[in-house]
């Protein structure tokens, strides 16, 4: 707890606030202001000051019917990351042949911060069953999912220790991990067989199996890549499906 307490001293309240307020648009198109207030627990005056800032700023835009919006300037920001991540026309072919390959849905995986990971890229199989990421939910707590335990065991142990003392276990299915021990136990199998596996941890019936995507041994990897399927495509091939992963990984690793 000590850590955290540590951590919580250099952020910066307003800061976070607004950042708060931004990620209310997570799940929604619009908000009125009353609707904010309410979300983040907070007066209707304290919100006003937020969203107002934010507008005069361009990251929030008024509607007339007085509701809020993302603004322009998420955009084109958006656009500035998107365009400095000029790996992606590069390597997104490679998952597009993983995909072909096992026919089944291939991700990479990046940090959005050091508490969650996000979805870069999706390639999904001509299959009428297939596994689809829930864009909605694209940005999840890394011990949720294979890529997420993938990353999390590239970090040192004090990283990890951070991630442990500030996660919320949820129990998500019967399998999720739920405690501290379970996540440390993960992130050692996947230090020893250079893979993670997510049986049925984050849905019931699906499998997903990740690798680490590393410049160089010892430095925290920056991506994942993941096969993700039906417990009863994946069962029995996991084999395959880790040479798979590990092939690609090798690839994009040395376009890096």
């Amino acid at each position: 707890m000590q850590k955290n307490s540590e951590q919580a001293q250099y952020l910066l309240q307003s800061v976070d606030n607004a950042l708060c307020v931004l990620n209310l648009f997570d799940n929604a198109d619009k908000l009125s202001l009353t609707e904010i207030a309410a979300q983040m627990g907070m007066g209707k005056t304290t919100a006003l000051r937020l969203v107002y800032t934010l507008e005069m700023r361009g990251f929030l835009c008024r509607g007339k019917d007085n509701k809020y919006s993302l603004g322009m300037r998420l955009f084109t920001l958006g656009n500035r990351v998107y365009e400095q991540k000029s790996y992606l026309p590069v390597v997104t072919p490679l998952l597009d042949q993983l995909t072909e390959k096992l026919n089944e849905s291939s991700h990479l995986v990046t940090w959005e911060n050091r508490a969650r990971v996000i979805l870069l890229y999706e390639a999904l199989p001509h299959l009428s069953l297939r596994t689809e990421m829930d864009r909605s939910i694209s940005s999840r707590p890394p011990h949720l999912t294979s890529t997420g335990l993938a990353l999390l065991s590239t970090l040192s142990d004090e990283q990890i220790d951070i991630y442990a003392n500030s996660a919320t276990f949820e129990k998500r299915t019967a399998y999720s991990i739920s405690s501290r021990e379970q996540l440390e136990e993960d992130v050692r199998f996947v230090r020893t067989h250079g893979y993670a596996i997510n049986n049925q941890r984050f849905e019931q019936g699906l499998i997903s199996i990740a690798v680490p995507v590393q410049k160089e041994k010892g430095v925290p990897a920056d991506f994942a890549i993941s096969i993700s399927g039906p417990s009863t495509r994946i069962a029995g091939r996991e084999e395959a499906v880790v040479q798979a992963l590990f092939d690609t990984a090798e690839q994009i690793s040395r376009m890096l």
